[in-house]
């Protein structure tokens, strides 16, 4: 056979082919357009809705951190203000045994023994300033 002869019969199959190809594609293009979507505009908006939904969890997980962390600093809060309270229950208390103490038993200021070490508490320095405790 020579290459003459075959010619329509290639030219025949690829054309098919071509032609099976174009109405593919037409048929795609005339579904999206029945959506009322363009082949971009879909993808697009797939692409907009997934970052839109990334972005609210983000948000959202962003709140929550924020919230536990001013939960967290409440607490410390409370606890530093009930501290400072005890402090100065403790102090007041101590005043007020050593004023019995010298009255009951006779003794001066200086034969009192000596206030006791405080190492474990915090310097009243590197606690806030607050006005709601005093």
């Amino acid at each position: 056979m020579n290459f003459e002869a075959m010619l329509p019969w290639l030219v025949g199959v690829g054309g098919g082919g071509g032609l099976l190809a174009l109405v593919k594609a037409i048929m795609e293009v005339v579904g999206k357009v029945r959506a009322g979507v363009s082949a971009r505009e879909g993808k697009r908006r797939v692409d907009l809705v997934e970052q839109r939904d990334a972005a609210v969890l983000k948000a959202q997980l962003a709140e929550e951190r924020a919230n536990r962390y001013r939960d967290e600093r409440d607490v410390a809060d409370q606890v530093a203000l009930a501290s400072r309270r005890n402090e100065q229950r403790a102090r007041e208390h101590a005043a007020e045994l050593r004023i019995e103490l010298m009255e009951r038993a006779g003794m001066r200021r200086e034969e009192l023994p000596p206030w006791p070490e405080m190492e474990d508490t915090i310097p009243r320095s590197a606690l806030p300033n607050r006005k709601d405790d005093q």
